[in-house]
């Protein structure tokens, strides 16, 4: 099955009554915009884009994600762009938050979400409120009221998504497909309606996938460029697990809560363990422990963005704690670039070789 663009997407759900929403990474409440008659396009960069004019508004330290979608913003293509949500995953996209906001003339409204980084039930109150006030901005800015029962029937159809979305991860050796078309369509999921989604990922051809040499748990916030998958192939081995942001960390448990907006709060709390939200990091790293176990990767290839401080604070112990447990371990930090740079093929090549 083709796999339809994002202009193709802007299109299809343009002419089905929807207007179009800008979301950056990464814990959102999808279903939400949806019954507000608001599609979601999840923005990663994009990798395409110069981000120096969006570097005079921030450090240079500010990981190229914030960069390069302020930019981004700023561009012709950014006007099909109704509104933009930032969740507060991070200092630096909070900070992108109030840039745009304060600083910057946009045409678009700019909603914020605040996750908190407990996981009491104090926590699961605040958020909330912080969905249900969201949901009044979308109200105002919609002219669109839905009830419970139209919310609760988004939720419905992403969380069967999400199961789909799931159980594809969970069993990747099942799929006759190279890493990148893997990978190529569960992100597909960042732009397209749950309904279509759906249809993509069960179009997945199933057998004996041809996975040769050692399998790899690929970590980080976002697999980009996506040739990364070509070169771990070329090299002689295969992804077999993912800890990325865009992927494995959205698994979300469905929940019996009647009320959408608690609905919503207690499946956006219950990620896997995520350095964006603080888990601790024992509890963390006995989860990807046991993801090792069940797949049996011989090794971590934590692929992130420049000046990522939500995973550069975890690196040292997660080095620590893998090698400990007789995993080999590879940090490399990229630019989100349209190829990979060869200084760091030439280390993932090195770094399969002494693992084979």
């Amino acid at each position: 099955m083709k796999i339809p663009n994002r202009k193709e997407t802007i299109e299809a759900v343009r002419a089905k009554g929807y207007q179009i929403g800008a979301v950056m990474p990464f814990h959102y409440p999808r279903a939400l915009l949806r019954a507000f008659k608001i599609h979601p396009m999840e923005v990663w960069g994009p990798p395409h884009i110069d981000p120096m004019e969006g570097m005079q508004h921030f450090p240079e330290y500010t990981c190229q994600i914030v960069h390069k979608a302020t930019r981004f913003f700023a561009t012709a293509a950014a006007r099909d762009i109704d509104c933009i949500l930032i969740p507060h995953t991070c200092d630096s996209l909070q900070g992108m938050a109030s840039v745009l906001k304060d600083y910057l003339t946009m045409k678009q409204p700019i909603f914020t979400l605040y996750h908190p980084r407990g996981r009491r039930k104090s926590d699961l109150d605040y958020l909330e409120n912080e969905l249900r006030a969201l949901g009044e901005k979308l109200r105002e800015f919609t002219n669109i009221s839905p009830g419970n029962d139209e919310i609760m029937a988004e939720i419905r159809l992403e969380e069967k998504a999400n199961k789909l979305f799931a159980d594809t991860l969970q069993h990747r050796q099942i799929y006759t497909v190279s890493d990148r078309d893997f990978y190529t369509t569960l992100r597909a999921g960042e732009y397209l309606p749950a309904d279509q989604f759906i249809e993509l990922v069960g179009s997945l051809p199933k057998g004996r996938a041809d996975l040769h040499g050692p399998g790899l748990m690929l970590s980080g916030v976002v697999p980009e460029p996506m040739s990364i998958f070509d070169h771990i192939n070329r090299f002689g081995a295969h992804v077999i697990i993912d800890d990325l942001a865009c992927c494995s960390r959205r698994i979300y448990e469905a929940n019996d809560e009647s009320d959408p907006y608690r609905h919503l709060a207690r499946s956006l709390m219950s990620m896997p363990p995520d350095t964006t939200i603080s888990t601790p990091y024992n509890r963390r790293f006995e989860y990807l422990g046991s993801q090792m176990l069940r797949t049996g990767a011989k090794g971590v290839v934590v692929f992130n963005p420049k000046f990522c401080e939500p995973e550069l604070f975890y690196i040292s112990m997660f080095e620590e704690r893998m090698k400990e447990q007789g995993y080999s371990f590879l940090f490399v930090e990229n630019e989100l670039t349209t190829e990979l740079h060869q200084q760091i093929q030439t280390r993932i090549n090195s770094f399969v070789e002494v693992m084979t």
